[in-house]
């Protein structure tokens, strides 16, 4: 007999995200990984702009980069409406880069960080994050500096060295 579970949105969210982060590590299917990244980027998003509205990492990126939110979800999220819908556009198709996978990624763990503490594999993917993104100018200020010291330099490492210390810190963080 299966047993019902009683999930509030958060729960969902953070479960969808902690398999979406483990899977992109250890590089399963990438289209999977993509989906499910933007189902827990979409409930994250919401659960934010419903505690605290206009403060979500996906409008603070809109605003940096000058765009019109329409705009910006347009490219932040083209891949996952791709992936999701077909009623206006059945024959379209798409050059998915799974490296995108890493924004929405970030976007997701950057906005559940407001809701409350992260499960281990947010905080290992928020500080790969950090180690991935920083720009060469701020490699020696703090947070910058532990995320690179811990991962080591993803950005002179190849796609698959960043994901194999992805995972080695993920083992590591949630086995410590």
């Amino acid at each position: 007999m299966t047993s019902v579970l009683r999930l509030t949105k958060l729960d969902a969210a953070l479960r969808q995200l902690s398999r979406a982060i483990q899977m992109h590590f250890d590089e399963d299917d990438p289209v999977c990984t993509h989906t499910l990244a933007g189902a827990a980027s979409i409930l994250l998003t919401d659960l934010v702009e419903h505690h605290a509205p206009g403060s979500t990492w996906e409008q603070k990126a809109q605003e940096d980069n000058q765009l019109t939110k329409s705009a910006f979800f347009r490219i932040a999220r083209k891949a996952q409406n791709f992936l999701k819908h077909a009623r206006d556009d059945p024959t379209e198709t798409i050059d998915f880069n799974p490296s995108d996978t890493d924004a929405l990624l970030t976007l997701a763990v950057f906005n559940a960080s407001e809701l409350g503490p992260l499960p281990p594999s947010a905080d290992t993917f928020q500080l790969w994050s950090l180690a991935l993104l920083c720009p060469d100018d701020m490699k020696a200020e703090s947070p910058f500096r532990e995320a690179i010291g811990y991962f080591g330099d993803l950005q002179r490492m190849t796609r698959a060295e960043q994901l194999a210390s992805g995972r080695k810190g993920l083992l590591e963080m949630a086995n410590p």
